[in-house]
């Protein structure tokens, strides 16, 4: 009955959460038991199912109550799995918001290793376009987790084909994170790159693209400003 595991995935972060607490006792109780439920309810037919495990991991990764080996090798796998071309659209379509909202929670090294590689295939995924407006509106924060060097190396070529994009959703998604992206690249870069590339999207023939592009001009034009010698920040609250 989809309900009855729906309700236990309510329950899994307060499960692991006593887990941790009497750790000594019961040291692998929640790695062997409970967080294989909850990578296997990922993929489930019954769309609240999935949503609970979803938020149920999240928790637990924001929590710190996953192992960062379980993060390796039970959690990423799974998503690296139902990201796959031939995963089901809505599993595929969740399992990448899900991998975009762990990176700043596990971290660089992971992210880099594990996440960036099929995040930057899933960027053109040419068959659905859901799945590219999640990559674009996540873009920045994935940009901020993996630093300067795979921001520029590798991430840059797959944002200018989604600011390119033939649905405008994707483009207005590229527009607002556009000042997190350009925090993660050099001053020559955006300076020889992004200003091209913004004033693309502020030309852009759909209003709400342009509309999102002009909100986010005062915060892009930001990140030219030198901290250090001007005294100038942009803080995003």
């Amino acid at each position: 009955e989809p309900t009855v595991r729906a309700e236990l995935m309510e329950q899994v972060p307060h499960i692991a959460m006593f887990c941790q607490e009497n750790r000594p006792s019961i040291p692998y109780a929640f790695s062997k038991y409970l967080l294989p439920i909850v990578v296997r309810y990922l993929a489930d037919q019954n769309n609240q199912v999935r949503k609970t495990s979803q938020a149920a991991l999240l928790v637990l990764l924001e929590q710190e109550l996953i192992e960062r080996y379980d993060v390796e090798t039970k959690v990423c796998p799974v998503l690296i799995d139902l990201t796959a071309p031939d995963s089901n659209d809505d599993v595929k379509t969740e399992a990448v918001a899900i991998m975009c909202k762990m990176a700043s929670m596990v971290g660089k090294d992971i992210t880099e290793r594990l996440v960036l590689p099929r995040f930057c295939e899933m960027c053109c995924d040419c068959r659905m376009f859901h799945v590219r407006k999640v990559c674009a509106a996540n873009f920045g924060d994935i940009c901020s987790v993996v630093g300067q060097q795979a921001t520029e190396e590798m991430l840059l070529p797959r944002f200018f084909q989604l600011c390119s994009d033939n649905v405008w959703g994707v483009r207005k998604a590229c527009a607002e994170c556009f000042m997190a992206v350009s925090c993660a690249t050099s001053q020559e870069v955006r300076r020889t790159k992004l200003s091209t590339l913004f004033i693309n999207l502020i030309s852009d023939p759909s209003r709400w693209v342009r509309q999102a592009a002009f909100q986010s001009l005062g915060p892009f034009i930001s990140t030219f400003a030198n901290p250090s010698s001007r005294g100038q920040y942009f803080k995003e609250e």
